[in-house]
């Protein structure tokens, strides 16, 4: 499940390096849809993961990952936003796969 949200973003991510390199204005919106993919793989990990004592256990976000999505958000239309928010993907999708081989 996790994989379609990763697959979805290295879609994303090849648009939105595109509409960076042409300067165009609606990345902003691609820029939207990309963090609105990263929050719902966060969300489904926690659905699919529970946690009895602390669902924080089992989250995949990572360090400072409510402090960086600000900047992204705050930054939106700037490529380094972007950067910031590929890392936030790969970092959450290293904890996913670690935390889910634990599991086994």
């Amino acid at each position: 499940m996790l994989y379609s949200f990763w697959n979805n973003w290295l879609d994303l991510k090849e648009e939105i390096e595109g509409a960076y390199k042409r300067k165009d204005p609606a990345v902003s919106i691609m820029m939207e849809t990309a963090i609105e993919n990263y929050l719902m793989m966060l969300e489904l990990f926690l659905l699919v993961n529970p946690s009895d004592s602390s669902s924080s256990r089992f989250s995949i976000e990572p360090l400072n990952g409510k402090e960086r999505l600000e900047f992204i958000r705050g930054k939106i239309a700037g490529h380094y936003a972007y950067v910031q928010l590929d890392a936030l993907y790969t970092e959450a999708m290293k904890k996913a796969v670690s935390r889910l081989a634990m599991k086994k």
